[in-house]
């Protein structure tokens, strides 16, 4: 996929100031949005017109920016993060592309003119008690994109799994249609970690 230059220069600009944001174009990061947005690229149930796409653990907006340079339409980046949606606002100059400051376990649909996917790339950063309440507020027929991974050495990653059959299972996942793990990078100690993936429709 190509990104726009403007987008990319945004970006550069940002990191330059705010150094932390280069935390999102770390070799696995690019990886796994690659990945995501690769298959929608092969599901024929993802193309043509789609609705309100929201993208949750979201964080600065790139991943919902990097979604709409391929699949133009509304989306909804969202983070418990204030400091995110300062950055966010300095980069976003699209209107399709908000920003919604708030846990994703309590996040309000009725913002939704018509809800059509999910995603949620950051499930290993939060306490199944928040993913289930999370996941159970999710309106039946929803398209969804869960990504999660086996990289425990960050007191960040709470919910980690060691097998794509575990993440599955603690994620309430076993309808998904694509069921993928991706090698994603390296550990400390020099061994791969992997990024889990399933995509379906509740």
């Amino acid at each position: 996929m190509k990104i726009d230059f403007d987008l990319v220069s945004k970006w550069m600009i940002e990191i330059r100031e705010n150094p932390r944001m280069l935390d999102c174009f770390w070799p696995s990061q690019i990886a796994s949005k690659k990945w995501l947005i690769e298959n929608l690229d092969e599901e024929p149930y993802w193309r043509g017109h789609m609705g309100d796409i929201i993208v949750f653990g979201g964080w600065y907006g790139v991943l919902a920016q990097m979604l709409h340079q391929k699949y133009p339409g509304n989306y909804i980046s969202v983070d418990t993060d204030p400091s995110c949606e300062e950055v966010f606002n300095r980069i976003n100059t699209n209107s399709q592309i908000k920003f919604k400051n708030t846990c994703m376990s309590e996040y309000d649909y009725s913002d939704c003119l018509f809800l059509d996917m999910v995603i949620n790339t950051s499930s290993e950063h939060v306490s199944q008690e928040v993913y289930a309440q999370w996941w159970g507020n999710i309106p039946r027929g929803t398209k969804y994109i869960v990504q999660g991974n086996n990289f425990f050495e960050t007191d960040e990653h709470v919910r980690c799994t060691d097998t794509l059959e575990e993440f599955i299972t603690i994620n309430y996942l076993e309808s998904a249609k694509i069921k993928k793990t991706l090698n994603c990078g390296m550990r400390p100690d020099g061994s791969p970690f992997y990024r889990f993936m399933a995509i379906g429709i509740k």
